[in-house]
């Protein structure tokens, strides 16, 4: 399936969702020639550390590190509230993501689910859809969402609806660059058995893997694919 894609833009509600999500799937389309961009959505962790510059700055410091690790580029970051999209109107995210996907002119694009547990996320995807939204002219030809560490799981326990996936990516050769990756996001890296953990995303991607009959893998839900 990856062959499909060109030009990948990775949308992140926060620093270190795309590694989490996509950070197996990156270098393997960077290795063959793709353009991939990651787009960090929200200031970061504003909510968590008020008015304190200096850790917003190191984590989109770790950010570039880590995403230097897969190949992939990180853009200019957007400055939406962290913990706070909900409070944005739900046509200035349309907008500014609309902008960014037709500027790039991006034919796959990569977001969190729905199903999450956490609500930056869930606006986030719903913004994408509005952005992504076929359209005659509209670049975008796939839409995928993504399974986060510590959110995803949460809300297939606790929401109505669950995160099924139905594209695994096999990330079998490309397992210890993601985490490789994640190691960058000292901010963010938890110790075992927190699910940011190194080894807990290493059982992650087991565990997904073990279900389509592969050492590891990534889960996705495609959206769609024209």
């Amino acid at each position: 399936m990856l062959q499909l894609f060109n030009k990948i833009l990775v949308i992140a509600a926060h620093p270190d969702d795309e590694i989490l999500g996509v950070g197996g799937t990156i270098p393997q389309l960077v290795k063959m020639g793709k353009q991939v961009d990651v787009l960090i959505f929200t200031d970061g962790s504003s909510t968590q550390y008020f008015n304190n510059d200096a850790i917003l700055e190191d984590k989109f410091h770790e950010a570039k590190s880590a995403n230097d690790v897969l190949g992939s580029k990180v853009l200019p970051r957007e400055d939406f509230p962290d913990m706070r999209l909900d409070t944005v109107a739900h046509v200035d995210k349309n907008i500014a993501l609309g902008k960014i996907i037709s500027k790039g002119e991006y034919d796959t694009v990569f977001v969190q689910d729905r199903t999450d547990i956490n609500k930056d996320h869930n606006e986030i995807f719903e913004s994408t859809l509005v952005a992504c939204r076929p359209y005659p002219g509209q670049n975008v030809r796939h839409l995928l969402s993504y399974y986060v560490n510590s959110s995803t799981e949460w809300g297939n326990l606790l929401k109505k609806e669950a995160f099924n996936p139905n594209v695994f990516i096999d990330i079998s050769e490309t397992i210890e660059d993601k985490l490789n990756a994640m190691s960058e996001y000292t901010t963010e890296v938890r110790d075992y058995p927190h699910p940011r953990s190194i080894e807990a995303l290493r059982n992650s991607a087991k565990y997904f893997g073990n279900l389509v009959g592969t050492e590891y893998a990534e889960p996705f839900f495609l959206v769609y694919s024209i």
